[in-house]
């Protein structure tokens, strides 16, 4: 689980148990940045198949509003910083 949860969330500890999961909280993402930068620059994980549509840097505010809208069968919108 990650992030704050809103509420009261509820968990069935038996199930979790029988299906022997494992459950572990992480606060922030902390020390995963520069592993997550070395692991992409280093090729061992390929995101580019995961990015759904690029837009130009002019069109940031445009992007954004579709992104917010959640279009099915999006899954990453990138935007390209100009050179």
């Amino acid at each position: 689980m990650s992030g704050e949860p809103r509420g009261e969330g509820r968990l069935d500890a038996g199930a979790a148990m029988v299906r022997e999961a494992r459950i572990e909280n992480i606060f922030r993402y902390a020390h995963v940045f520069p592993r997550c930068v070395a692991m992409l620059s280093s090729g061992a994980i390929d995101v580019k198949p995961l990015i759904t549509r690029t837009f130009e840097f002019d069109d940031s505010v445009r992007a954004f509003e579709i992104a917010a809208s959640a279009p099915k069968g999006d899954v990453k919108m990138q935007i390209a910083m100009p050179q």
